[in-house]
């Protein structure tokens, strides 16, 4: 696994362009700062497995892509829906924190295992 400098510098923006984007949403809540850097932060940790590393083996690149590319939408859709609907700290935190943890989980387990 390696690092496209260019395209983990074009995820970085496109992550900030998003985090400010639900940011503006939430606007005017009470923990509205806290949202969009939440979210940049969850949305950062999935968007560069996804388009800013190159995998050694192709199956493995495309596991992760997929694996990447589901978790990016599960955070989407959460980080959206909080935002539209009201954030409550606590449960904001822990769903958002459960999700981050098991894609992490995931993304760990799965740079271990060996190309069959």
């Amino acid at each position: 696994m390696k690092a496209n400098v260019f395209l983990t510098l074009i995820s970085v923006l496109l992550t900030g362009l998003i985090g400010y984007w639900i940011y503006d949403i939430a606007k005017g809540q009470e923990q509205d700062t806290l949202c969009g850097i939440c979210s940049s932060v969850c949305i950062l940790s999935t968007i560069i497995p996804l388009i800013g590393l190159q995998y050694n083996s192709g199956r493995m690149g495309v596991n992760i892509r997929i694996l990447s590319g589901l978790f990016l939408v599960i955070f989407l859709i959460s980080h959206f829906c909080y935002a539209i609907y009201g954030i409550k700290m606590p449960s904001y935190i822990i769903v958002n924190g459960l999700i981050l943890v098991i894609f992490l989980g995931i993304f760990y387990k799965m740079q271990g295992l060996k190309d069959m």
